[in-house]
Formats: structure tokens, sequence, C-alpha cells
């Protein structure tokens, strides 16, 4: 990120070429700021209208401007000359005016966009101004990389006698008190700059978000402190990074990740969702949010489902579009859950599920499920109340749903399946089948047919 007052004697502008649009000549400026650059395109009434804003308010000489006339001439030679006198008159202007970089000036251009003093000095006029109304907002408010890397570095970097002007406390006073903040960053070139927003290192030491926080394709390995985060956030969302272990969210600011400390726990955090990464396995890393009651993890790579129980509070599991096959033994790795969504992966039997006593919503829908018998061990189940299977070989098959609801017993005028509650006719058939089955195993059935809730009473 470019830096003026720090580089000065570094800061050069030029005029390397020209682009013609509509039968205008557009001058392509081309601003270097140390290693830092940046393009910005004018025709020659911005540099008009500049001049006469700089004769003026700043005593800029009304004569070093290239004449208009000449440059209207649109031929090679005179499009050259004059590209060549305006670029003598930026390095002009430059030089006469470096000391106090007029607004119009800086906005000209563009140091506000890319230049850490004009951009924090943007920001602290927007902050100041509409703090009430961006607090007061139920829209999320978003930050970039660039700014949080701005105010990281202005408040580590010594201050230079023009930076002592700048007021940062409307910024970190609004910063104090957001509710909701997204970080929104890139890995592509910013604007028309070479700076890249996932190369900048930033903090979140001065932030104090208080109920969630939503990091959005930004470089997880760019943040170097989470400040006071653990203790305050109650729901943090992180999707579109490359972000492979849970580990590499939760200790992001931790440069040795196979410990875990105390220190590193998510004390206040109840929601976590890392979909659209490239998370492969969820670690033990997991164990910090000690609290978490609800977890998202689709659109990943997982294939196992594990270390789940060292989160006591978890309800809510959310893995879908991943790469599971078979959930061995569940009730050994999720505690209490309430509700799991598996939707979408590659799941061919529900015998995993069997001792999961506390599940009362399952999604197993577009798996890969072809035989039913596969799906009775779900009516072990006292809780359960709503499943969703279709899209499953199976939800294709004659009398699909009175087979799945047999093995739920009397508890099947109850159950939502695939969003349905069960008719009168499928409890009937239910009936019969359970009555056959008995009869089968050699038992005496009770032909009594339960009626559903929505059925009529006869007199």
């Amino acid at each position: 990120m470019a830096s003026l007052w720090h580089y000065q004697t570094e800061t050069t502008l030029e005029i390397p070429s020209t682009e013609l649009f509509s039968n205008v000549t557009y001058y392509i400026i081309l601003v270097t700021v140390e290693e830092v650059k940046w393009k910005v395109k004018h025709r020659y009434k911005d540099f008009y209208n500049l001049h006469n804003r700089l004769v003026l308010d700043h005593g800029v000489s009304k004569d070093i401007l290239p004449s208009k006339k000449v440059i209207g001439n649109k031929s090679n030679k005179f499009v050259e000359s004059r590209r060549n006198a305006l670029e003598r008159y930026l390095q002009k202007i430059l030089t006469f005016l470096k000391r106090m970089m007029p607004k119009v000036f800086v906005e000209f251009l563009d140091f506000h966009l890319y230049d850490t003093y004009f951009l924090l000095q943007e920001l602290s006029l927007k902050c100041y101004a509409e703090a009430d109304f961006i607090l007061s907002s139920t829209k999320t408010y978003t930050l970039t990389p660039l700014e949080l890397h701005a105010i990281s570095k202005f408040l580590k970097v010594p201050f230079s006698e023009m930076e002592k002007r700048l007021d940062l406390g409307p910024i970190l006073d609004m910063c104090s008190q957001l509710e909701n903040l997204t970080i929104a960053g890139s890995s592509n070139n910013y604007l028309q700059s070479s700076i890249v927003l996932n190369k900048l290192p930033f903090e979140i030491t001065h932030l104090k978000i208080h109920n969630s926080l939503y990091l959005k394709n930004v470089s997880l390995k760019m943040i170097h402190s989470l400040g006071n985060l653990r203790n305050t956030l109650s729901s943090l969302r992180v999707s579109y990074t490359t972000a492979e272990n849970v580990s590499d969210v939760l200790q992001c600011d931790v440069l040795h990740k196979t410990t875990i400390e105390g220190s590193e726990k998510w004390l206040a955090l109840e929601t976590l969702d890392l979909s659209h990464n490239n998370i492969v396995d969820i670690d033990k890393t997991i164990s910090l949010a000690v609290n978490l009651k609800h977890l998202v993890l689709n659109d990943n790579k997982i294939s196992t489902i594990s270390n789940l129980t060292h989160l006591p509070k978890l309800e809510h599991l959310s893995i879908v579009n991943n790469l599971i096959t078979i959930c061995e033994e569940l009730h050994t790795k999720v505690g209490n859950i309430k509700t799991i969504n598996l939707s979408q992966n590659n799941i061919v039997t529900t015998k995993g599920f069997y001792k999961v006593y506390s599940l009362e919503n399952l999604d197993l829908s577009c798996n890969k499920i072809t035989d039913v018998e596969e799906l009775k061990y779900l009516g072990k189940l006292p809780c359960l109340e709503y499943m969703r299977l279709t899209g499953n070989s199976v939800s294709t098959a004659v009398d699909y749903r009175v087979k799945v609801l047999e093995s739920f017993g009397e508890k099947a005028k109850d159950i939502y399946l695939d969003n349905e509650k069960a008719s009168q006719a499928e409890l009937d058939k239910v009936s019969v089948l359970r009555a056959l089955r008995i009869v089968k195993e050699g038992k005496t059935p009770d032909l009594s047919i339960e009626k559903s809730d929505n059925s009529s009473s006869s007199g």
C-alpha cells in the first residue's frame, strides 16, 4: 500500500500512453509511490478543471497548463508532444503541492484509494459523518484488508509531521461498536493498482465485534492478530478461502498450530460456518469452540466425521456436498445432536445413525441409498420427526414411503417424510405391513389401525 509521506522522494508521475475513445483523447497517468503503482485516466477537460481550482485556491501559476488548442490536434505528433507537456505539468504541480496535497489533487490522482494516509483521512470523515446511521443499520458493515492494513500500519509506523494531523478516533470508535462485520478480500489486483488485497497483512485487535464476523475470500495467513474476538464473537463465517483444516481458521493468528492453548478458546462462539472452502478434515482444533451449537461445513472435501465429541452443546450439524460415504457409530462422535444435514454426499446406509437417540431432524437427500432396508435403522430413533430422502434411488421405489414409515411402528403418524406427513391411506398400509411382518415372525398381530391426526373420527 502506498505511503506518500514516507516516500516523497520515491514518488513519480508519468503519462506513458494515451487512449482515443469517441474521438476524445484520454491520458493514462501512472502514479508510482515506492513499489506501489496505479493508473488514472483523464481527458484534457479534467486537467483544465483541476488547474483552475489549483490556481484559484492554491496559488498555482496560471500559465503552466499546456494550451487546449494545440491538444485539439489529433495527429500523432501533436498528441505525443502534448502528452509530454502534460506529464511535465503534473510533475511541476506535485513538486509545488507535495507539502500540502489538496483534496482536489488527491482525488484527481486517486491517492484516496491507494495511499494509507489519504484513504484513512476519507474513512475517518465517513465514520464521523455516518457512524450513527451505520451502527443503527441492520445491514452488515463491510471493510477490506486494504482498510484494515492501513489502520494496522498507521498505528505501528512512526508518524511523519503530516500524518500527525490525522485523527483515527472516529474510525476506532465506530469499529469498537460494530455488531456485525464483513471483511471482503480478493486475490486480484485492486482496481487499477498493483496492490493485491490478500497480500496485505492486517490485525483485528482494534475491532470489538459483538455478534457476527464474515471473512469472505480473505487470506487467513495475513491475519496477524484477532485481538479480543475470541471472547466476544458469537457467530463466525469463513468462506471462499484456501483453508484445509479447522485450525487454519480458529488458529489463523497462531504461529504453531500443532498445540492447543487454553487462551485460544473461542468462549462466546455459538455458530461456526466454514462453507465453501477446501477443508478435508474436522481436526481437534474444533474443541477450541467449546460452546458451539451450530456447525456448518457445506461444500468442502470432508470424508469423515470426527472430533465432535469435544462439543457438548452442539445441536446442529450440516456437512452438505462433501465426500462422506459411511457414518460409522455416529452416536460416539456427535453427542446429543438434534439436527443433521448430510445431503449431497455418497452415503449408502443409515446403519451408523441407529443410536443417535437425540436426533430430531435428518436430511439425507441426494445421496446413494438404493435399498429401503438400509433405512430401517432410523425407526429406532425415538425423537426423530423430520426426514428428507429425496434424490436417492430408493425414493423412486414402489411404496417407498410406506416401507420407510413401517420401521417407525406406531410413531409413523408423527413422521414428516420428505416434508409430508403420512396420509391415512399410507398409515393403513403401514398397519398391514406390520401385521404381515409380525405373523411372519410367529406372533399374533394387533389389527387395529391408528388414525392420523388429520383424519375425521367416525360417530
